[in-house]
């Protein structure tokens, strides 16, 4: 054992120790009961009850429902904390003093463009809402360093990071076994990664801007599109009516001499707060050339990027409400050969480079027009997005440029007794031009051109029904024109169906069904793939089909109490089956690259492609402030090809997370410990390419990452660790010694390139 692994050892002993002997128990619960009333305001000022809305202590099962005049009883429990849900409402949460016995709750008015914020000191919880969703929270995202999206996950087993490539530091997402591309990144309900920003647009979103992300599993609800099959991501930012701070500073090194500086600040035009607006800036960079493993590629490229985010939130009198956000990144990253410098973008004969140069813009703009009494309302969203890339792999040089235009329209509206029936129906557009050009090649790809208009009009309509106080129906359905497959009819049929049965206050079953569709990009969305000397095989390019899949899930969550609070365990499973599916096959010759359908016949045989995925999940919170995370995540996925079932490549089929979480009194000290336990995944086929040394299956590797937190009055400092096991995948190019030879690979990454790293941070809260 070296001295970093001892000193790491005693390092992490040395948490765990101090969590346990720090740790209390907490004071006896009370018996006094708590005696309130429901109630909904309208814009009449009339006043409605609310039946059936769930009542709950905030960390315990001590829960009731509210009756048909909107009143309830409650005991109390040792918390102040009330908090009050009810399905197409907005949550309230609230503090009721022990000396106050009766309380009235008037619950907030949800319309088409409303977001749900609760304030909550938990790392993650599960929501209310009949789609399964799991909100990470800003104290969750604080729990870890969180510099963007891509490493936002660390505490969930509900989404996977993958790694692109060996050479261009890209990290990718999967949900339920399935590449990141079947799931909608949204930023705040609105499409935010697609196409071109699939291989680096989730390190454009950094993680100190972010609210919130809740993470749904399954097909997602069609207001958002036709898109999502496997899942959905969506990001709010922070807001200018729920950010309390005026400024906001974050800064963060590591031992690779990668620094970052996040500022965010809110204004208030005028005196009447009726519009507010915030400003969002980062600027990071990797100047440190590193080659740990000695074989004369960089292990992390060099790296600059600056992003700017403008937001204008605005609450006028009268039926207005909307907001409006404009968003800049340019990002640049030369990585390969540790003796390469860039010349542009013109190929070095003598050097293996990758450079990649990105600019992303994005304006947004979301608006609701509330209608008679409150329960009406109209909501307009209007997007556009323009990608630049230029790109250059070893001898070839490419350029990508994309422009999207997303519209959707919707009307929402309330009604029935108890309002137990919610009607959401609208019309959108999807809109994309590409165009992908191969600018220079002395390599094995011939020069060639790619472009696509591609115009998607559709209609919808989603009807969402509380038929008693525990069980909420939603079915929805899309209508989709998809103008580039004519010939094959072009039409995409997306129904979709939610059940959630709240069986008690602390037991909620949930199921859901339904369709998706997408169509692929083959070399946008593997642009890592390049970093090989592979050529891509397109086999009957002309009949490329858009991609069909089903989804169905059940879940189970289970509510208990603990001294500490409520804990809870959650059970999922999920089945995913394509109608039709682009296939990139690595597995067939270790010299090419095949792009094709998987549509049930491919060389006269059949083919199948499917996903099962299986999860479970216990939280405990067994003394006060503490918080442990148990959590298993099971996929099998698997394709067939040439009469031969595979399992997918570079997939980690077994995956485990133990997360302990321990705060002293006014969070003056966090503690944050979390091991992630990766089981073997099945390597491409690579016995053909003499200068590949790899076995069958990756050996299973543990990732250790810690974080200490000192909170001050208005400074936060923080230190950790990641990957502080030190495993590392010590040869992950093949053919290093020979890149513009054919068995050039740098595609086959299965775990971390670096060992060891930690860093440091500060925060600065000014309210």
């Amino acid at each position: 054992m070296t001295n970093i692994e001892k000193k790491s050892n005693s390092f992490n002993l040395a948490i765990l120790l101090l969590i346990l002997v720090i740790l209390g128990v907490g004071v006896p619960l009370s018996a006094q009961t708590l005696n309130g009333r429901v109630l909904k305001v309208t814009e009449t000022g009339d006043t409605v009850s609310v039946q059936s809305a769930v009542i709950q202590w905030l960390h315990t099962t001590n829960g009731t429902f509210s009756d048909a005049n909107g009143i309830f009883s409650l005991k109390r429990a040792k918390t102040d904390t009330l908090v009050v849900t009810f399905p197409t409402f907005q949550p309230d949460t609230m503090v009721v003093p022990r000396s106050q016995n009766d309380v009235i709750v008037l619950l907030s008015q949800a319309h088409a463009l409303a977001e749900v914020s609760i304030v909550a000191r938990d790392g993650s919880y599960i929501s209310t809402q009949p789609i399964l969703t799991t909100v990470i929270s800003q104290e969750g995202l604080r729990r870890a360093a969180c510099c963007n999206l891509a490493e936002s996950f660390e505490s969930t087993v509900a989404v996977d990071m993958e790694y692109a490539d060996a050479i261009t530091g890209a990290r990718q997402i999967s949900m339920l076994g399935l590449a990141g591309i079947y799931s909608q990144v949204l930023l705040e309900n609105v499409p935010f990664i697609r196409i071109l920003s699939h291989q680096f647009g989730l390190g454009f979103m950094p993680g100190s801007w972010m609210e919130s992300i809740s993470v749904s599993k399954g097909v997602a609800s069609v207001t958002n599109g036709f898109e999502a099959i496997t899942g959905q991501v969506n990001v709010d930012y922070k807001k200018p009516e729920t950010n309390y701070d005026r400024l906001f500073l974050n800064f963060y090194l590591n031992s690779m001499l990668k620094s970052e500086l996040n500022l965010t600040t809110r204004f208030k035009v005028g005196k009447q707060d009726k519009v507010q607006t915030m400003l969002m800036l980062y600027g990071g960079a990797q100047f440190m050339k590193m080659d740990m493993n000695h074989d004369g590629f960089l292990d992390a490229p060099l790296n600059q990027q600056v992003n700017v985010l403008n937001r204008w939130d605005y609450n006028p009198d009268g039926p207005l409400r909307g907001r409006t956000m404009v968003n800049f990144v340019w990002d640049n990253r030369v990585g390969g050969q540790h003796d390469y410098k860039p010349d542009g973008f013109n190929p070095d004969l003598l050097h293996y480079g990758v450079h990649v140069d990105n600019k992303k813009f994005d304006f947004i703009t979301k608006n609701g027009f509330l209608l008679k009494g409150n329960n009406e309302s109209i909501g307009t969203i209007v997007s556009y997005t323009g990608n630049w890339t230029k790109a250059l792999f070893g001898q070839r040089s490419y350029n990508f440029d994309q422009h999207s235009l997303y519209i959707n329209i919707l009307y929402s509206n309330k009604f029935g007794k108890n309002e137990r029936h919610k009607l959401t129906a609208g019309a959108s557009l999807q809109y994309d031009f590409f165009d992908y050009r191969q600018v220079s090649s002395s390599g094995p790809l011939m020069p060639m051109v790619n472009r696509m208009d591609e115009w998607v009009p559709g209609i919808f309509a989603e009807y969402c029904y509380i038929i008693d106080p525990k069980l909420v129906v939603m079915l929805g359905m899309r209508l989709d024109y998809n103008m580039n497959y004519k010939e094959m009819t072009g039409l995409y049929w997306t129904p979709r169906l939610h059940l959630k049965w709240q069986a008690t206050p602390n037991l909620s079953l949930r199921a859901s069904a339904g369709k998706g569709y997408r169509t692929a990009h083959y070399i946008a969305e593997n642009m890592s793939l390049l970093t090989s000397n592979r050529d891509f095989v397109f086999v009957d390019q002309q009949k490329q089909q858009p991609e069909e899949a089903w989804n169905f899930g059940a879940s189970l969550v289970q509510g208990f109490n603990l001294p500490g609070g409520k804990s809870s365990f959650s059970l999922d499973y999920f089945y995913t089956t394509f109608t039709n599916q682009t296939i990139v096959d690595m597995d067939q010759d270790v010299h090419y690259i095949y792009v094709y359908n998987l549509n049930g016949i491919y060389n006269g045989i059949g083919n199948r492609s499917r996903s099962h995925s299986v999860q479970a999940e216990l939280t405990l919170r067994p003394f006060t402030r503490f918080e442990l995370l148990l959590a298993y995540r099971y996929n099998d996925v698997r394709y067939r090809t040439h009469g031969v079932m595979r399992e997918k490549a570079l997939m980690s089929p077994h995956k485990g997370i133990v997360n302990v979480n321990y705060s002293t009194r006014y969070d003056r000290w966090k503690f944050n410990v979390n091991l992630q336990i990766h089981g073997p995944q099945r390597l491409p086929d690579m016995e053909a390419n003499p200068a590949a040394d790899l076995p069958e299956k990756s050996p299973v590797y543990c990732l250790l990452n810690a974080q200490i937190t000192k909170k001050f009055r208005r400074w936060e400092l923080y230190v950790g660790g990641e990957n502080l096991t030190n495993f590392k995948q010590n040869n992950p190019i093949i053919a290093a010694d020979d890149p513009f030879g054919e068995n050039f690979d740098a595609t086959v990454v299965y775990a971390p390139i670096t060992g060891i790293m930690g860093y440091v941070g500060f925060r600065y809260l000014l309210k």
